[in-house]
């Protein structure tokens, strides 16, 4: 009985562990995130530098995560809601982990942007803004495994897709009136395209909190703008 009670005092440990390490990956990827906003904003090339030194960091957490779940499944065997969210746990860092990826590519953008102001910068803003008022909204959700602002943030994918259709409709308005622009609008394409990735990525973290928590499994087909699906 004794070994038994410890088993289980372990297992609810491990679980909790892991949860944290989740949550710790989220908190990191958001300020990932939000320091590549910030020195895409300000022109700040420190900011922008240590979104690239500070990746590792994101891509350590992930590996813990993926380790402390793949061993609650071999020594446990766990069934249900917890198998629900250790699979769930192993897929969101996953994710997070290609959305800090995505920010350190923005953040070797802005490196490459240099200290210039940009006006065309601030076409991207609403879309940053967006995305990260999103980011913010999904860490309340994990941390309070809210099914309902989860969902919310599931339901209105479209947002993102319309703030990065018209942020790449202003950018491609000045790169056609301005040939000397080119180059640059280039790079902010890709940069906005990046954001549009990083709200993806945010609505499939959104999915699997609605499957850790109910079991949800089937979601709407998610159409993108502009393809008819």
């Amino acid at each position: 009985m004794a070994n038994s009670g410890f088993r289980i005092a372990k297992y609810d440990t491990d679980l909790r562990i892991l949860n944290d390490h989740v949550v710790e990956l989220l908190r990191a990827t958001r300020d990932a995130m939000a320091n590549a906003c910030e020195a895409l904003s300000e022109r700040n090339i420190e900011k922008a530098e240590s979104v690239v030194h500070n990746d590792d960091v994101i891509d350590h957490l992930e590996l813990m995560i993926h380790k402390t779940a793949s061993d609650l499944i071999m020594r446990y065997q766990p069934i249900s809601s917890d198998l629900r969210q250790i699979l769930a746990s192993m897929r969101v860092a996953s994710d997070l982990e290609r959305i800090g990826d995505t920010a350190e590519g923005i953040a070797r953008r802005v490196l490459g942007l240099g200290d210039k102001p940009l006006l065309a910068v601030r076409r991207i803003g609403a879309l940053a803004n967006l995305v990260m008022e999103r980011f913010n909204r999904l860490v309340n959700a994990y941390e309070t495994r809210s099914t309902i602002n989860a969902d919310d943030i599931r339901a209105h994918d479209d947002d993102v897709d319309a703030a990065y259709a018209a942020a790449s409709s202003d950018i491609l308005s000045m790169m056609e009136n301005d040939p000397t622009f080119v180059r640059t609008g280039a790079q902010l394409l890709s940069v906005a395209k990046s954001f549009e990735r990083v709200g993806d990525r945010l609505t499939n973290v959104a999915e699997q909190i609605l499957y850790e928590i109910d079991g949800q499994t089937e979601f709407e087909h998610r159409p993108k703008l502009g393809t008819g699906g």
